[in-house]
C-alpha cells in the first residue's frame, strides 16, 4: 500500500471523537432519560428540515391509479397523493377483508432494491408476483403485514423505482437515485432522508384519515434504509405506536463510517447530536423491536450488539424493559420477521 504523510486518514479518524456527542453518558435517573430523549427529539426536527418541509405541506388527497389487486386476505390499492408542492408520491394501500372494528395501521418502508414492489410482492407492471425469499432480502414484508389484518401503506420512497429521477427510469431497476438527489438535496439544506422521513409522517397522517384504522395504533416498519426513515420519522411523531427496525440499529463508527454505503445514509450534524443508539434510545419509553442479523455485513453484529447494550440501559432507566424487543436472528442484511410480524399486527 502506497503511503502518503498528505494522507487524511488519521484526521479523519479523529474526527469521530473530537465531535461525537454523548448525550446519555451521565444520565442516571428516568427523568434525566426523559429530558435527553425530549433534546434528541428537538433537534432531529431542524436535523431533518421539518419546518422547512411543511411550508411546501399540501392536503393530502389520495387519488386512486389503475385498478385494484383482490388477495384473499386483502385488497391492495394503489394511489398518488401530493404531499409537497410538485412532489407527488405514490403509494400503495392494503385494507384487510375479514377485520371486526378497526385495524392497525402500518407504514411500511422499503430498502434498497427495485422500490416498494419488493415488499409487496407484485411486479412492474402492477401484477401480482411471488418472490423466493431467498431472492428478496426484504421479505415482501408489507405484503406479509397486510394478510395479519393490518391496514398497510407503502409508499415509492425518493429515489427509488417509480419516484427515480426521469433519466434514472431508463437504467435497470436496481439503479436508484440516491447518489444524485443526496448531493443535489444538501445546497437546499435538504437531505434524501428528510425527504423519506417527510413521506412517512405523511402516510401515517394518510392512515389516521381513512377512517378504517384504530389511530392509537399506526406503527412504522423499515429495512435498512427504510429503517433509518422509520427510526426517524417514529422519533419526530409521538402518537407513533410501534417501530420495528431491521438491520439498521448499529453504530455509524462500524457501519456508514467504516465502509462504502449508499450516500442517502450520510446526514450532516448527526454526530452533534449523537450516535445511531441515541436515536433509537430516545423512542424510550415506546414499543421499540430491532432485527439484526448475525451474519449482516453492513451493520455488523458486533457493533449492533453493542448498539443493543446502549439502548437497553435507557430503556432500563424508565424501567421499560418490557417495551423494547431485540430478535438476533442466524442470517445476513435482511427482514428476519419470525417474531416482528405478529407483535406489530397484536
Amino acid at each position: 500500500m502506497k503511503k502518503s504523510p498528505y494522507s487524511p486518514d488519521e484526521f479523519m479518524s479523529g474526527l469521530y471523537e473530537k465531535i461525537k456527542a454523548e448525550p446519555y453518558k451521565n444520565a442516571g435517573t428516568c427523568e434525566d432519560a426523559l429530558e435527553i430523549g425530549k433534546s434528541i427529539k428537538e433537534k432531529a426536527k431542524e436535523l431533518f428540515s421539518l419546518e422547512k418541509l411543511d411550508s411546501m405541506a399540501t392536503e393530502l388527497k389520495l387519488i386512486p391509479v389503475g385498478k385494484a389487486l383482490d388477495y384473499p386476505e386483502y385488497t391492495l390499492i394503489k394511489y398518488s397523493v401530493e404531499i409537497l408542492k410538485d412532489l407527488h408520491c405514490l403509494v400503495y394501500v392494503s385494507e384487510p377483508k375479514h377485520t371486526k372494528g378497526k385495524a392497525n395501521g402500518v407504514v411500511a418502508l422499503c430498502g434498497h432494491g427495485y422500490g416498494v414492489r419488493q415488499i409487496l410482492n407484485i411486479s412492474k407492471k402492477g401484477n401480482k408476483k411471488y418472490f423466493n425469499y431467498i431472492d428478496n432480502y426484504q421479505k415482501s414484508f408489507a405484503a406479509e403485514l397486510a394478510r395479519r389484518s393490518n391496514v398497510v401503506i407503502a409508499p415509492e420512497l425518493i429515489g427509488f423505482g417509480e419516484a427515480r429521477l426521469k433519466h434514472d427510469l431508463y437504467k435497470p431497476f436496481y439503479i436508484s437515485s440516491c447518489d444524485e438527489l443526496s448531493h443535489h438535496l444538501l445546497p437546499y439544506g435538504l437531505t434524501t432522508a428528510s425527504l423519506r422521513v417527510y413521506q412517512a409522517l405523511a402516510c401515517a397522517k394518510i392512515l389516521r384519515a381513512l377512517g378504517t384504522v384504530d389511530e392509537s395504533k399506526i406503527s412504522l416498519m423499515g429495512i435498512s434504509g427504510g429503517g433509518l426513515t422509520a427510526l426517524y420519522a417514529s422519533l419526530l411523531d409521538d402518537s407513533i405506536y410501534k417501530t420495528v427496525i431491521c438491520g439498521y440499529v448499529n453504530t455509524f463508527k462500524d457501519s456508514i463510517l467504516s465502509m462504502w454505503h449508499c450516500p442517502d445514509n450520510y446526514i450532516p450534524h448527526i454526530l452533534e447530536i449523537g450516535e445511531n443508539y441515541d436515536f433509537a434510545s430516545a423512542l424510550a419509553p415506546k414499543e421499540l423491536f430491532i432485527e439484526s442479523g448475525k451474519k449482516d455485513k453492513l451493520f455488523p453484529i458486533k457493533a449492533s450488539e453493542k448498539a443493543h447494550s446502549k439502548i437497553k440501559r435507557v430503556y432500563s432507566l424508565m424501567n421499560a424493559e418490557d417495551k423494547l424487543h431485540i430478535d438476533i436472528f442466524p442470517g445476513k442484511h435482511a427482514v428476519c420477521g419470525r417474531k416482528s410480524f405478529d407483535w406489530l399486527s397484536e
